[in-house]
């Protein structure tokens, strides 16, 4: 997951890795924590596709988390347009 950027103040962008999938959102881990209730533009990357796929997220909940416990875990709904 390339890119995530707050839709409140300026843009800033924070790369992370999904966790895991689904059809209503994503859990990811990053290295900062993402404001809930906030709207983020994702950019998903997935192999054999060569341009990464567009998506408006919400940040769902936070939590900190990964193997040595200085990451954030942050799970994103899917907007429907």
């Amino acid at each position: 997951m390339p890119a995530v950027r707050a839709r409140y103040g300026p843009p800033r962008e924070v790369r992370g890795r999904i966790q895991n999938l689904s059809e209503g959102g994503a859990c990811i881990l990053s290295s900062q924590p993402l404001p809930v209730s906030s709207f983020v533009s994702c950019e998903i990357a997935a192999p054999d596709v060569p341009v990464p796929i567009p998506s408006l997220m919400q940040v769902r909940w936070n939590a900190k988390g990964g193997r040595d416990n200085q990451h954030f875990i942050s799970g994103l709904s899917f907007i429907n347009g």
